[in-house]
């Protein structure tokens, strides 16, 4: 337990300042918000406080978070590319130890960015949550722990990590595309609609929509226990996985 509490600590100092963590959970995410919502200002009717930037404020955060995980692909084998590795296999460290001090920290400085970002959307895009900001944000915490087990699971288990790094991006851009993260894939007919539930960023946008303009939580709740349950999968096979000599 006090090797976990000191790679714990070491790790969420390196992960509250990670720059790519920063791009990906404050400063990519405006950026889009902002583009996006300009260019799609007219497509909205802007009753009952939904308009575009709205709409892309509640897309944009949970693509940019999942896509955070391409980081923590490369934060999964940090100590071996830093020429360190070494001293994680000589040391009385356990694999458990090892992948919960990835993923925590990490999950958790991604929520500090998404809180940040939320309230910066409602400030500058006068987004409104309709009293569900805690809601909003329990989900979104969630979507970060996946995609922080995630990104653990793909560095920590894959020989040529840093190939597969660039790959990754390709399915999560589909999904992201497949959830609405760019345009209301219903426009695109029923085919599409009913391919577009094997994402879960589809789970994770429609749970918000309804929840905050329909008033209903069941989507929200079977969201969240699929991204929880995801989490929980990559997490328990990231330790099954890993192989201190990976480090090397």
């Amino acid at each position: 337990m006090n090797e976990f509490k000191v790679l714990f600590k070491l790790s969420m100092k390196k992960r509250i300042k990670d720059s790519f963590l920063i791009g990906y959970g404050v400063t990519f995410p405006l950026m889009l918000i902002s583009i996006l919502g300009y260019m799609a200002t007219n497509y909205y009717s802007k009753e009952g406080g939904i308009t575009s930037y709205y709409y892309y404020s509640m897309v944009t955060i949970p693509f940019c978070t999942f896509l955070s995980s391409i980081t923590l692909i490369y934060v999964a084998r940090e100590e071996s590319l830093n020429k360190c590795g070494e001293r994680f296999i000589i040391a009385p460290i356990s694999k458990v130890s090892i992948v919960l001090s990835k993923i925590l920290p990490a999950a958790i400085a991604m929520s500090v960015y998404n809180l940040i970002l939320l309230l910066i959307c409602s400030l500058i895009f006068k987004v409104d949550y309709r009293g569900r900001l805690l809601e909003v944000y329990i989900l979104l915490i969630s979507l970060g722990f996946m995609a922080s087990a995630f990104g653990t699971l793909i560095g920590l288990c894959s020989k040529d990590f840093m190939a597969i790094k660039n790959i990754v991006s390709t399915p999560i851009l589909i999904m992201a595309m497949l959830g609405g993260s760019f345009f209301p894939i219903g426009s695109l007919g029923n085919v599409f609609e009913i391919i577009s539930y094997i994402s879960p960023l589809t789970w994770v946008n429609k749970g918000i929509f309804m929840m905050l303009n329909d008033n209903t939580m069941n989507i929200y709740m079977i969201s969240l226990f699929i991204i929880l349950g995801l989490g929980m999968i990559f997490t328990v096979a990231a330790v099954k996985c890993f192989k201190k000599e990976a480090f090397i």
